[in-house]
């Protein structure tokens, strides 16, 4: 299977997971989630989040609200958390959203932000300079983590990613994280289909 044909047939399977997305609106921000998990939870996790940047950090609130039309929940595969210029839409893993505290999907949220403003500043995101950039957003997580109470323990988490040797964000690692993480899960679409689609991933 061609790389063309799975990239139209994930997108019609990802118009088809939005349009079923339990949603909500925050701040003028879509908020949607299509999972296997508890989606009430799962939404009421992000908003919180939402609400907790909102309160230790307004101007970056500000920035979090400007840089997405949409903030959708639903399956990654060796990845927390993404974000789709074309769309301008920032992703979170269901999976993580339900088993992290509220401060560690706030500063992902942060992190995906950060990614937003600098495609934005024209910054090009490549394999070539996609370990400079992660350093950057990092960065901007710890400067968020700092303005949170009681948040020892993702700062710590925050401080052990920079120290992540550049070799972790190569295509081929990246490739290999996500083929193993997508094939294992039991999330989104069955084994067999994921099997399919990515074979030659």
């Amino acid at each position: 299977m061609s790389i063309e044909i799975r990239k139209k047939i994930q997108q019609l399977v990802d118009f088809a997971l939005m349009r079923l997305s339990k949603s909500t609106v925050v701040d003028g921000t879509w908020i949607g989630v299509f999972s296997d998990e508890d989606q009430d939870e799962v939404l009421t996790r992000v908003q919180a989040a939402f609400a907790l940047i909102k309160t230790h950090d307004a101007n970056r609130y500000k920035t979090v609200i400007a840089s997405f039309d949409r903030v959708w929940i639903s399956y990654l595969f060796g990845a927390v958390g993404r974000y789709l210029p074309e769309l301008r839409r920032c992703q979170l893993d269901p999976v993580f959203v339900l088993s992290s505290p509220i401060e560690f999907i706030a500063s992902t949220i942060i992190h995906e932000t950060t990614h937003a403003r600098l495609f934005e500043f024209g910054l090009p995101y490549t394999y070539e300079n996609r370990h400079r950039i992660e350093k950057i957003c990092i960065r901007q997580e710890m400067l968020f983590a700092r303005r949170i109470p009681e948040a020892e323990e993702l700062r710590k988490r925050i401080s052990e990613k920079l120290l992540l040797d550049p070799e972790f964000w190569s295509k081929e690692t990246s490739a290999e994280r996500f083929r193993q993480a997508f094939v294992e899960s039991d999330g989104g679409l069955p084994k067999w289909l994921r099997r399919k689609l990515f074979k030659s991933v």
